[in-house]
């Protein structure tokens, strides 16, 4: 038996229920072509890099399977004629590659809804500079104080000499 693992792109506009609907029969059509699921886990709603059937948005779902790889043609072909499903990869992995399964779908569905909710309030906020950001500043203020020294010594030597004055 080899390890799978696949990475597919639901439609991002799903509602929670419908989202764990598409999971489980998924995973149900794994079991059909004789493979056994070892972990799901949802990674949630993100940007595409490209539009994919005019989506922007997408939401990412791993599952992890052990099978012979014999049926993984059928699967394959499965996902594609599934609407639902934007696009998706099967890969085979190493035994050691396999992670642990950690929470329910359940938990891990409402946990990352409630996570991009969050997030559309953060965007109203403002943002913090990075550290690349501030480095560049600190590295603009010095070359001012640079300049400044160099226009300051330039200006010390135009000066000129106070002369003696005989009497």
């Amino acid at each position: 038996m080899n390890y799978y693992e696949t990475l597919y792109i639901v439609h991002s506009a799903l509602e929670a229920g419908r989202l764990k609907d598409i999971v489980l029969s998924v995973e149900k059509l794994l079991k059909e072509h004789k493979g056994e699921v070892l972990t799901t886990e949802v990674w949630g709603k993100k940007k595409l890099g490209y539009f994919i059937d005019k989506q922007k948005y997408g939401t990412y779902i791993l599952v992890q399977f052990k099978s012979d790889g014999t049926k993984n043609d059928s699967f394959n072909k499965e996902l594609e004629h599934n609407p639902s499903i934007l696009a998706y990869m099967t890969v085979r992995i190493e035994e050691d590659g396999v992670i642990e399964q950690k929470d329910d779908l359940d938990t891990q569905i409402a946990g990352k809804e409630s996570k991009n909710s969050n997030s559309k309030d953060d965007k109203d906020q403002p943002q913090n500079k990075t550290d690349e950001d501030s480095g560049e500043s600190e590295n603009q203020n010095t070359n001012e104080k640079e300049s400044n020294n160099n226009e300051n010594s330039l200006k010390d030597e135009e000066e000129p000499a106070e002369e003696k004055v005989e009497e």
